[in-house]
């Protein structure tokens, strides 16, 4: 009787203890702590004139890069166009477009719309939309600001 008793509360606590333990641990998901506190407004990175741009073409590279020090890593994808060569194209966080299904790789067909910057003959873009078949991924507003960003001004 004493055997089953002390079987009983020692299978008890440590239930307990494996639920204590499990419980934070699991309440920590995917994409938590990647912005420092204070949470700051959305600064536009690009500091020159931006034009529009629109253009299609077949991705040659993707690569995971970020904008500026401090900024969480990226993804980027270098598109071969027709009519502007090879661009360079920062797409958004890894994060976010983890959490959109977003996969694409060299070879794909791809739409892109942005604000272009070239310094340097070199031509970058910041996409707003990227479409790829029958799929569009919406990245940003019409000025800028990224759909991960949660609050937004009127």
């Amino acid at each position: 009787m004493k055997r089953a008793y002390f079987l009983t509360v020692g299978a008890a606590a440590l239930c307990l203890m494996v639920w204590g333990t499990a419980v934070p641990a699991l309440s920590q998901g995917r994409g938590q702590g990647f912005r420092p506190c204070p949470y700051s407004a959305y600064v536009c990175p690009v500091r020159h004139t931006c034009k529009p741009f629109e253009a299609s073409g077949k991705v040659v590279q993707v690569l995971t890069e970020s904008l500026e020090d401090g900024m969480h890593p990226g993804m980027a994808i270098v598109v071969d166009t027709k009519t502007r060569g090879r661009v360079h194209v920062h797409l958004g966080p890894v994060w976010y477009l983890e959490r959109q299904e977003f996969d694409i790789k060299p070879g794909d067909e791809v739409g892109i719309k942005g604000m272009c910057d070239k310094k340097n003959e070199k031509m970058d873009v910041i996409a707003y939309e990227l479409t790829h078949g029958d799929y569009v991924l919406h990245l940003r507003d019409s000025q800028g600001r990224p759909n991960w960003e949660a609050w937004r001004q009127r």
